[in-house]
């Protein structure tokens, strides 16, 4: 064989190799994985995507959050199933839809005692677990606590209530009994630590702390969000001093945003405009994964299954979300639709039910006038193309009703006194 014909065939195999390696590289991601990590769930109440510096406000400083979305991966469409408190942290610490789990709203419901929850699943690996919550809607009796070995609702029971305002407490304090927990694990042994913090602040009615009562006087939500931020030193603080060396893989989320006047809505609850369905979602754990914006649609019920798979634990069968480690990896994943309800103004006001489904940029909403907006080119929604795209409509129609085909109903309980 000539000297010519030798160096052909290794320029061929070079380039094979080569080959391999840029399609291995690019297609099959290298997700990583570690058992006993620490999980680290913050949850703050009403949380718009928008109100971050992360995603883009200028006008607020929320600097502990922003840097972890810049140490860690930031969704930056994740959208909620349901626009209240209770169903949708339902949703996040369950991984199933509305419809699987039967809560779809804040009163008249509970939480069944036969569906597993992120507690329970990893209270069985062995985990101690802790929740501190700020509200009354996460009361203990709505059913979220099976599975914490801590749940801890002191947000001032028995206090005398304003109108149109939940009792709750301070950021500070729910994060404060949170801190003190995992500090100070209870013998034999220390064991991986589960810790759901939820904060009620920025919820209406907006009365932020100074100083940022003061700074924020033109905007008083985003000074709840600001205190929202500083609130969480004391837990977010040491994690990312540790950066690299730290054992606890943290997820910060909205359970819903606010409408602040779209749609002419002011609040939360009746509609499910993007205002109200679109939260931001940062997961942080330098370990598993680096700095990453994905922009592919996201959803609340994938975030169970993401946590259990950055450590290797089977999830639950038949869960309505999925994984997103290779969507860490590769800014890719198939499309997954993402449904969403808004079920309050039916139930407490006799309204039409609200029902949707998002796929891709399209956003379709099932109502007597039907809505469909592509919130890629119109992200405000202010133009529905239902009745100039018919078959969008009836093709998310369709995907709708087979989503919802083991609906059984959303019929609620009588509250005793």
């Amino acid at each position: 064989m000539s000297m010519t014909t030798k160096l052909s065939r290794l320029r061929v195999a070079s380039a094979a190799v080569i080959t391999i390696a840029v399609m291995i590289s690019c297609g099959t991601p290298t997700i990583r994985r570690q058992p006993g990590l620490n999980v680290l769930l913050i949850t703050i109440d009403t949380l718009r995507a928008d109100a971050l510096g992360a995603y883009g406000n200028s006008t607020v400083s929320t600097p502990l959050l922003d840097r972890l979305s810049a140490g860690g991966v930031r969704f930056s469409r994740a959208l909620a199933q349901t626009v209240v408190t209770l169903p949708s942290h339902a949703n996040i610490l369950s991984g199933r839809y509305p419809f699987a789990h039967g809560v779809r709203e804040n009163s008249g419901f509970r939480f069944p005692d036969n569906v597993d929850t992120l507690a329970t699943v990893l209270k069985a690996q062995g985990y101690r677990t802790g929740a501190f919550v700020s509200a009354f809607p996460l009361d203990v009796r709505f059913g979220l606590a099976r599975g914490f070995d801590v749940y801890d609702d002191r947000y001032g029971k028995g206090a005398e209530r304003a109108a149109f305002r939940e009792p709750e407490r301070a950021g500070t304090a729910t994060v404060a009994a949170a801190a003190a927990w995992i500090a100070n694990p209870k013998p034999p042994a220390p064991t991986p630590w589960f810790a759901w913090v939820h904060l009620y602040e920025p919820h209406f009615p907006y009365a932020p702390p100074e100083p940022y009562a003061t700074r924020y006087r033109a905007a008083p939500y985003l000074g709840e969000v600001s205190a929202a931020d500083a609130a969480l030193a004391p837990l977010l603080a040491p994690i990312l001093e540790q950066a690299g060396n730290g054992r606890t893989l943290v997820v910060v989320t909205g359970d819903h945003g606010e409408s602040l006047g779209d749609h002419g809505e002011q609040t939360h609850g009746l509609f499910a405009y993007d205002a109200t369905l679109r939260v931001p979602l940062i997961v942080y754990q330098p370990r598993l994964f680096g700095s990453r914006v994905v922009n592919d649609p996201v959803r609340h019920v994938d975030i169970l299954p993401t946590v259990l798979d950055a450590m290797g634990i089977a999830p639950p069968q038949g869960l309505d979300g999925a994984s997103l480690l290779a969507t860490m990896e590769t800014s890719a994943r198939p499309e997954a639709p993402s449904y969403f309800e808004a079920l309050s103004a039916s139930l407490n006001r006799g309204w039409a039910p609200l029902y949707g489904v998002a796929r891709g940029p399209l956003k379709y909403i099932d109502l007597p006038i039907p809505e469909l907006y592509d919130v890629a080119a119109d992200p405000a929604e202010a133009r529905n193309l239902a009745p100039s795209r018919p078959e969008d409509v009836r093709q998310l129609q369709t995907l709708l009703r087979q989503l919802r085909a083991s609906d059984r109903g959303s019929a609620r309980t009588s509250e005793s006194a």
